[in-house]
């Protein structure tokens, strides 16, 4: 038989082979793990490289966040101040109910008032009417002319002057005096007033002023004029336009107590309490007059 030589030879050249092929293997290894740690690397680089937009998207995620409490914080301010406008907006709206039946009560009862006060007007008026219904008002009668004693004087002087020697008895006057003060020596002399005792007296008086045409005094004119009240005398004051036209036309009038117009026309005579009817009517008689046109 032959000698075994190559069992150890095979051996150590098997050996030799495992080994080189062992060492041949393991440079594999080491490339792969040079590959991962490059691998590794790059990751690291790119994660670097990314840092910055990690960093952004936290920024604008923690601003967004703030922003978002914000906008929260603020639509429950806006939502607790839109509660509290309401409230005053509903306690407004029943203040506002409450004040306007407060001043549908206070107008009716104004109202009511007022057509009071109207009736108590016209009461005062006429009683003060009536309280002045015995008096005459003397005007431009000099100063001092009726001297101490007004009443004496006017007794004496008034029947002398109208020529009215026909009264039942003596004229009796109760008081007789100037209105107001006299401040100023070069004004016009003052307003005498006189009441009479008896209304008749007064009534026979006025009569015969009408019917006379001038009365003098040491040929100085005065005139008499009822002594109306103030009320009155407004009321009777806005007749003067209507009573220029029927003076204009020729048409004859007077004028009665408190303030009515009598106008006398064609053998007709009315009664008129406005001066607006009245108007009515001298337009009625300017459209019947031959050669005038109706307004």
């Amino acid at each position: 038989m032959p000698p075994k030589k190559s069992v150890r030879g095979r051996g150590k050249a098997q050996s030799k082979i495992d080994f080189g092929s062992s060492i041949q293997g393991e440079e594999p290894t080491a490339n792969a793990n040079t590959m991962a740690d490059g691998n590794v690397g790059n990751a690291g680089d790119e994660v670097t490289r990314n840092l910055p937009i990690l960093e952004a998207i936290k920024d604008l995620k923690t601003d967004f966040s703030n922003r978002q409490d914000g906008v929260l914080a603020a639509i429950a301010g806006m939502r607790k101040e839109v509660g509290e406008c309401m409230e005053r907006v509903n306690n407004a709206e029943l203040r506002i109910s409450g004040t306007e039946d407060t001043i549908i009560h206070l107008q009716a009862k104004v109202q009511s008032l007022e057509s009071k006060n109207k009736v108590m007007e016209d009461k005062v008026i006429d009683l003060e009417a009536r309280s002045r219904s015995s008096n005459l008002k003397l005007v431009n009668m000099p100063e001092k002319a009726e001297g101490d004693d007004a009443c004496l004087f006017l007794e004496k002087w008034i029947p002398e002057a109208l020529d009215i020697p026909s009264l039942n008895s003596k004229l009796t006057l109760v008081c007789a005096h100037r209105i107001g003060q006299r401040s100023d020596p070069n004004a016009p002399p003052r307003t005498l007033i006189m009441k009479f005792l008896n209304d008749r007296d007064k009534m026979t008086v006025l009569k015969a002023v009408r019917a006379k045409k001038q009365l003098l005094y040491k040929d100085r004119p005065v005139r008499f004029y009822p002594d109306l009240a103030a009320g009155i005398h407004k009321k009777q004051k806005e007749f003067d336009a209507v009573r220029q036209k029927l003076r204009t036309l020729g048409i004859r009038y007077s004028m009665l107590l408190p303030a009515k117009l009598l106008v006398t026309h064609k053998d007709k005579t009315q009664t008129f309490e406005n001066p607006a009817d009245v108007e009515a009517f001298i337009r009625r008689i300017e459209e019947d007059m031959p050669g005038r046109t109706g307004l």
